[in-house]
């Protein structure tokens, strides 16, 4: 336990199930702009694939593994900050019962349930829910993590350091999050009129992680708003891909980089016609020259847990020898090529 869940968690006390609240501050409410009612958000939570499993494991389990996470509210009531989606589950399968869908309990039998009251301050509970869902056990999806470690460096004034020593995770990818968060914010002030702009934070996270689209940037900031426009205007399509496929035109000869990015902005241009050019020039490999290309890729990104999987299987090592005496003969040929004057 950390210092600051040590700080704030509150002993658990036994809660009627009714009196739990679902938070409408939950992060992956982010991305829906409209306030929602408590049963709308049920709803929405319901309607995600592991809230279906998780009422299916506390039947089997007979109880709520993990443990809910409260504030205190008014009337009696109590503000779910972690256990959303448990909370929900729980308010399922007592309809259920009630309604003799589920044997084997008494009705009453998931009334009651054990929650902790969180005592801290707001900033202090946001840091708790990124310990356990930023860095922790139970990883959010990448915009929600984005949106958490924006909140802490802009509404509380974090630094990149203290997040990163907060959370357990290197200052570089803390700053990855929080420029990308960042720029899907200024997206959604440059283009208002798209209402569900938070998903748009995956083409700026693929931004923030390419080496030539951050070199790109650090060249002309303005570039940052050419992205911007790329993106709302619909000109990158798939996210990653379009992104991967931008940086490589970005990187290309000066001459074909031009090229390519005046199709990419006339009109009816987008980073599939734009890539065509690069295609054109050969700047793109195809064919051999392309699994070249990915074996080397393959072969510098390998870890030390997969080749000494070789030890134990022989047929990966003569695997190994008998490409490695492959190349060493296109290489040797080449060469001997090169030396009669046939290159």
């Amino acid at each position: 336990m950390t210092a600051i869940q040590e700080r704030i968690i509150e002993d658990p006390r036994m809660v009627a199930v009714k009196d739990l609240q679902l938070d409408p501050g939950n992060i992956r409410f982010r991305h829906i702009t409209k306030k929602m009612s408590d049963k709308e958000m049920e709803d929405w939570l319901f309607n995600e694939v592991d809230v279906r499993v998780l009422q299916k494991q506390i039947i089997c389990d007979k109880r709520v593994q993990q443990p809910i996470y409260v504030v205190e509210g008014e009337h009696g009531k109590y503000v779910v900050k972690e256990g959303n989606r448990r909370t929900v589950a729980l308010r399922r399968i007592q309809r259920e019962l009630i309604a003799g869908k589920i044997e084997g309990f008494e009705k009453d039998h998931f009334d009651l349930m054990p929650v902790h009251i969180l005592k801290g301050t707001g900033h202090e509970i946001n840091i708790f829910l990124a310990q356990i869902h930023v860095s922790g056990p139970k990883e959010w999806n990448a915009v929600n993590k984005g949106s958490l470690i924006f909140t802490l460096m802009e509404e509380y004034g974090d630094t990149l350091e203290s997040v990163a020593e907060e959370l357990g995770m290197t200052k570089g990818k803390v700053a990855i999050y929080y420029k990308a968060f960042k720029a899907t914010e200024m997206y959604s002030k440059r283009y208002p009129n798209d209402k569900n702009y938070v998903p748009k934070f995956s083409y700026f996270a693929e931004l923030y992680q390419s080496k030539v689209l951050k070199i790109w940037l650090e060249e002309d900031p303005s570039n940052l708003d050419y992205f911007t426009d790329l993106v709302g205007n619909n000109k990158l399509h798939v996210t990653y891909k379009g992104v991967r496929s931008f940086a490589k035109i970005v990187a290309s000869p000066t001459i074909v980089r031009t090229k390519a990015l005046n199709v990419l902005d006339e009109k009816e241009g987008d980073i599939e016609k734009a890539f065509e050019v690069l295609d054109a020039k050969g700047v793109n490999p195809k064919g051999f020259w392309a699994t070249v290309s990915k074996l080397q890729k393959a072969l510098s990104n390998a870890s030390y847990e997969e080749v000494v999987v070789a030890l134990d299987d022989n047929s990966k090592l003569q695997m190994l020898k008998e490409t490695i005496e492959t190349l060493e003969g296109i290489e040797e040929n080449i060469d001997n090529r090169s030396r009669q004057g046939g290159i």
